[in-house]
C-alpha cells in the first residue's frame, strides 16, 4: 500500500495506461485549472443531488399531468443503485452492469460487469478534474473509495474484477495508491456516499470512523477528521452513519452515535467540521436519547440549516429536528405519529418528511410539510400506497423539483403539489409475475431530476420520463 502523495510520475503513467479520453493539458507545463466536465445547473452528481443531499431542483420543468416515457431500459434482475447525471450523461449501476447513457435519448452502452465492480457498493458520485478531460467516477466500497475514468465514450463492453484498468486511484481516507488495496472493503454507508464540493471530494470511511477531503484528480488527502474526537467519552465505542455539507456556512455535518465502554445503550452524536480545514467546529451529544439516530436519508443541510429525522422513545413516533449548521444549536423540534422513516427533502420555505402511518397492515405513505422557520405543520397527506422498495434497507426518498414533490411508492411514482399536498398524477407501469398476472412496478430509486427529465428506476426497468 502506498501512503499519501504518490509520485507524480505514477499519476502521469496511469494516464497513458488508461488510454481513455481523459488527458493532461500539458505533461511538462502548468496544468490547466479548468474543470472537466464543467458544472451544469441540471447536474445530479451525487446521492441526494447536491452536497446537502436535499434532492431539491428548483429550476426543473416538469409536467403537471402524467409524464410520457421518452426512453426505457430493461434488465433481468432488479436492484438499481441511485442514478446520477453529469453533463447530460446518466450513470446507473444495476446487478449485472452499468448504464452510461444520454439523458435525453437514452442511447449509450449497458456495460456488463464481471466481478466486484459495482457490487456491494454505496451510491456513486462524479467529480470534475483538471488534469483529465472526463472527470472521475467515485465509487465507495465501504472503507475504500475508488476513482475511475468516467468518460461516457470510453467505456468498453464489459468491465472485469474491480475495474482495475479504469481505476486512477484507491483511497481509504488515510492512504492513497495507484494500485488496489488488499483490504479495506466492507459494508458502505449510503448516507456516507461521496460528496462533490467545488474541487474536492468528501468521503466517509466507516471502519476508521473518519471523514476525509481529497483531490478528485489523484485522490490525495487534503484533510482527515476522526469522528471519535467529537465523542464526550474517551473509552467508549463510536459509530459513524453519514455526512452532509451545508454550503452556506461551509460546514460538514457528521451524524453517528456512541456508547460508553460499560454500557450497551447508544446515544446520538453530531459534529460540525470546517469544510476548508477539516477541524472540529462543534459537537452535540444527547445522552438522554437511546437508540438509532438516522437511517439512510434522515439528514440534509440547506441554506444554513440542518434537518434530522429521529425515532423517539414513544412507539410509532418520529421527530424532525432543525439545527443551526454553524453552531449545532437546536432551532426547533416537531414530533408526529409515523411508524417508520422514509426520507426528507426541502425547498425555500418548507421541509418535507415522508414516513409511513401506523395504520394496521398497509403501512401507507404519509407526507408532512413543515414550515422551515418554526416547524409548524402546513399540511399532511396519506397516500393509499406503501413505500417503494419496502423490504430494502434503502427505501427511496422524495424529491422536490419545479413545484412538485415526487414520492416513490409500490405503485410507481406519485407527484404532489408542494404548496397543498394535492396529488397531481401517479406514474404506473405494469410487469408480469411468475404466476401469470400483472402487478405494478415498484419505485426502487429516488426520482432523479435533470432539466425536463425524470430518471426513475423501477422493477426491472429504468425510465426516462418527460
Amino acid at each position: 500500500m502506498t501512503v499519501i502523495d504518490p509520485p507524480r510520475r505514477a499519476i502521469l503513467a496511469s494516464v497513458g495506461m488508461l488510454g481513455v479520453s481523459g488527458c493532461l493539458e500539458s505533461i511538462t507545463g502548468s496544468v490547466s485549472k479548468e474543470q472537466f466536465p464543467s458544472d451544469r445547473d441540471d447536474d445530479w452528481r451525487m446521492y441526494g443531488c447536491d452536497s446537502g443531499r436535499t434532492r431539491f431542483v428548483p429550476d426543473a420543468t416538469l409536467p403537471r399531468d402524467e409524464p410520457e416515457v421518452i426512453w426505457e431500459h430493461g434488465v433481468g434482475a432488479s436492484g438499481w443503485y441511485p442514478p446520477i447525471v453529469a453533463d447530460g450523461t446518466v450513470y446507473c449501476q444495476h446487478p449485472n452492469g452499468l448504464f452510461v447513457i444520454d439523458r435525453d435519448t437514452g442511447e449509450g452502452p449497458n456495460v456488463s460487469t464481471h466481478g466486484g465492480f459495482g457490487r456491494g457498493i454505496g451510491p456513486m458520485a462524479l467529480g470534475s478534474t483538471t488534469i483529465y478531460r472526463d472527470g472521475v467516477l467515485v465509487v465507495p466500497y465501504g472503507e475504500t473509495v475508488v476513482g475511475y475514468a468516467a468518460g461516457p465514450d470510453s467505456w468498453p463492453r464489459s468491465v472485469d474484477g474491480l475495474g482495475h484498468a479504469r481505476a486512477r486511484w484507491w483511497a481509504d481516507g488515510e492512504s492513497v495508491s495507484t494500485e488496489a488495496f488488499q483490504s479495506g472493503f466492507g459494508e458502505p454507508q449510503w448516507l456516507g456516499s461521496p460528496l462533490v464540493v467545488d474541487d474536492a471530494i468528501i468521503t466517509l470511511h466507516p471502519v476508521s470512523t473518519t471523514v476525509a477531503a481529497s483531490d478528485p484528480n489523484d485522490g490525495q488527502r487534503r484533510w482527515r477528521f476522526d469522528f471519535e474526537t467529537a465523542a464526550p467519552v474517551d473509552d467508549g465505542h463510536v459509530d459513524i452513519g453519514g455526512h452532509v455539507v451545508d454550503s452556506t456556512t461551509e460546514t460538514v455535518v457528521i451524524v453517528g452515535g456512541y456508547r460508553e465502554s460499560n454500557s450497551v445503550l447508544r446515544s446520538p452524536l453530531l459534529a460540525g467540521v470546517d469544510l476548508e480545514e477539516g477541524t472540529l467546529v462543534w459537537s452535540s451529544d444527547r445522552p438522554e436519547r437511546q437508540g438509532p439516530t438516522a437511517s439512510s436519508d434522515a439528514i440534509l443541510a440547506h441554506d444554513g440549516d440542518v434537518y434530522i429525522a429521529e425515532l423517539t422513545d414513544e412507539y410509532d413516533e418520529l421527530e424532525v429536528l432543525a439545527l443551526d449548521a454553524a453552531t449545532g444549536d437546536r432551532r426547533w423540534r416537531r414530533t408526529f405519529e409515523h411508524s417508520t422513516h422514509v426520507g426528507l427533502t426541502v425547498d425555500e420555505t418548507t421541509v418535507y418528511h415522508v414516513g409511513t402511518s401506523p395504520a394496521s397492515g398497509s403501512d401507507p405513505l404519509t407526507i408532512v410539510a413543515l414550515d422551515r422557520d418554526e416547524g409548524r405543520v402546513q399540511w399532511e397527506v396519506t397516500l393509499d400506497d406503501p413505500p417503494g422498495s419496502k423490504w430494502s434497507p434503502h427505501t427511496p426518498p422524495p424529491t422536490a423539483a419545479d413545484d412538485l414533490l415526487l414520492v416513490p411508492g409500490q405503485s410507481g411514482l406519485h407527484a404532489l403539489e408542494r404548496t397543498s399536498g394535492d396529488r397531481l398524477w401517479t406514474f404506473t407501469e405494469m410487469v408480469g409475475t411468475s404466476g401469470g398476472s400483472d402487478t405494478e412496478r415498484d419505485g426502487l430509486t429516488p426520482a432523479v431530476v435533470s432539466g425536463d427529465r425524470i430518471v426513475f428506476g423501477t422493477t426491472l426497468m429504468l425510465y426516462g420520463l418527460e
